[in-house]
């Protein structure tokens, strides 16, 4: 019941309590536009149909329907049924735990692995989209610069890590096999396990920490700092280049060939700050309790992108001490909340009285 109960927790948190709480209760205005905005992750939310609550309702249909054809596929592929709903409830909402301690690798299963890596990584794409793909506006969803980039992203980290750790394995199916499984549970920030990663390469164990601080697409169940702040973030970053380069040269930045205000990029470059700031902070106090440098960097960055794996050990959190197991606690709160909302409960302003 409490393993039921867990995943459950990881379904409905997937896609956001708020968004829930607005697709089944009655808002005839759009007073909670900016309550979902908070709550659906990314630098930019769009509202798929005019009415706040509609939008809400279908994409938690959509996350629904998706969570349930992800547990049928895992039982087809035989997996217990029950194993299938707490593994399906855990990759949808990329909370990724598991019903045993080793994780996906308990069913030793090529098929069901490969199921869990498409799985998770499709419940890191902007969940707009598939709106768009059941309305046929095909042209729209694959031509999104965000999933484009995202796949990329997915498919340069695999073939590199794939290269990196064939001499471990030998085998090629095996070495893809692990290196497309820890790529998609690791950028979805979803965190099941297929091997030990303390044997593999520092190389490898790089790129997944990499992994961990991207993230998955904004509007998606996953964390981190989201694949399209980095794609703006890199776009500012060229302009900025171009601009040093070509200073009477006017610059625009389009994304999806639509042209991003100037707000929306400063609020990026804004948010980047402060995530950089608040991530080399807890680098350098949980430093105090650990002298391992890829252990407190990977912990880290695991609790505040909301992930779960910990590189550079076999052991778990357990080896923390209690101070430091808090505030890690703290950064997976700061970090499934987009930080800004954690921040306003230490500003003495928001409890001012007017």
């Amino acid at each position: 019941a409490l393993l039921f109960w867990r995943s459950f927790t990881h379904l409905i948190g997937g896609m956001g309590v708020l968004v829930f709480a607005l697709a089944i209760m009655e808002n005839s205005k759009n007073a909670h536009l900016e309550v979902m905005r908070a709550e659906v992750p990314g630098p930019v939310f769009g509202k798929v149909v005019s009415k706040l609550k509609d939008t809400a309702q279908i994409l938690y249909i959509i996350y629904l329907v998706m969570f349930a054809i992800f547990a049928a596929i895992l039982w087809v592929c035989g997996m217990p049924f029950f194993d299938s709903l707490v593994t399906a409830m855990g990759g949808a909402g990329t909370g990724g735990f598991a019903v045993y301690n080793d994780s996906i690798a308990h069913y030793h299963s090529s098929l069901i692995t490969i199921v869990v890596s498409v799985g998770t990584l499709i419940f890191g794409v902007n969940f707009n989209l598939y709106y768009f793909l059941l309305i046929r506006k095909l042209k729209v969803f694959f031509g999104d610069e965000e999933l484009r980039t995202y796949l990329s992203i997915v498919a340069a980290a695999t073939g590199l890590i794939f290269l990196n750790i064939l001499h471990l394995y030998g085998s090629w199916s095996q070495s893809l096999q692990y290196s497309f499984f820890e790529v998609s549970t690791i950028i979805t920030t979803t965190g099941f396990g297929i091997t030990d990663l303390t044997k593999w390469p520092l190389f490898s164990q790089t790129v997944l920490l990499i992994l961990m601080i991207i993230g998955g697409s904004a509007g998606s169940t996953a964390g981190g700092f989201k694949v399209m702040r980095s794609l703006i973030v890199s776009k500012i970053t060229k302009n900025q280049i171009l601009k040093t380069l070509y200073p009477n040269r006017v610059m625009s930045l389009h994304v999806n060939h639509r042209p991003l205000d100037k707000a929306t990029q400063h609020g990026i470059l804004k948010y980047l700050a402060v995530y950089a700031m608040i991530f080399l902070g807890l680098i350098l106090v949980i430093s105090l309790d650990n002298n391992n440098f890829m252990i407190v960097v990977s912990a880290v960055a695991s609790t505040f992108n909301n992930i779960g794996p910990l590189l550079g050990t076999a052991d778990t959190f357990a080896i923390f001490s209690p101070w430091a197991k808090f505030l890690m606690s703290l950064a997976m709160i700061a970090g499934r909340l987009e930080i800004y909302p954690v921040l306003l409960l230490f500003i003495p302003k928001t409890w001012a009285k007017y």
